[in-house]
């Protein structure tokens, strides 16, 4: 079938000539592509296929980078003297005597009174967890004067837990001093 159509328009050649005009040397340029298509090419590097590949890659890798390092910054922390002066001021300080009495139980610390100590300790890091937890709904909230008296309350709350337990060790200590001297060995 192939054939008849090929002879066909071999001897009807001029008639197509003749009716569809091309432009000179079409035929030549026609006939040298359609030569070269039937041609392998050559295997050039292929830059968009590595691309293709490595950009999702790439993204992936930065995805994970970022969702899973184990050095995620935190976010800044709200402060009271973003809202008062007065208050930062009673936050550092209450801060400071937290970070003292603290200081001051854990030198206190012997086999004798661990269990006190470390019941107390974890209660503190409760009240701290809901420290942190009041300055997050302070920093939603916009500056409630309902949260920020929490907060302050908070921080006075764990001064007198650490105060609480400073006097119990004190009164332990007396206690044992006075055994001791009452029955000298």
């Amino acid at each position: 079938m192939e054939d008849k159509w090929k002879e066909i328009f071999k001897s009807n050649k001029a008639f197509f000539q003749d009716e569809f005009t091309v432009p000179d040397g079409h035929e030549e340029r026609f006939l040298a592509k359609l030569k070269e298509y039937g041609k392998p090419k050559t295997s050039g590097f292929n830059y968009w296929k590595v691309a293709a590949v490595l950009v999702p890659l790439l993204m992936l890798g930065v995805y994970f980078y970022l969702e899973f390092a184990p050095f995620k910054s935190q976010p800044e922390k709200v402060e009271l003297a973003e809202y008062s002066p007065d208050l930062g001021e009673a936050e550092n300080y209450l801060a400071y005597v937290v970070k003292e009495k603290t200081n001051e139980i854990n030198q206190l610390k012997n086999p004798e009174n661990q269990e006190l100590i470390n019941y107390s300790l974890n209660e503190l890091d409760s009240l701290q967890s809901n420290y942190n937890q009041l300055l997050n709904d302070l920093e939603e909230s916009g500056g409630n004067p309902q949260v920020i008296k929490s907060v302050v309350v908070n921080l006075q709350l764990q001064v007198e837990v650490l105060e609480s337990v400073l006097k119990q060790l004190e009164f332990k200590q007396e206690i044992k001093n006075n055994f001791n001297n009452l029955n000298p060995i």
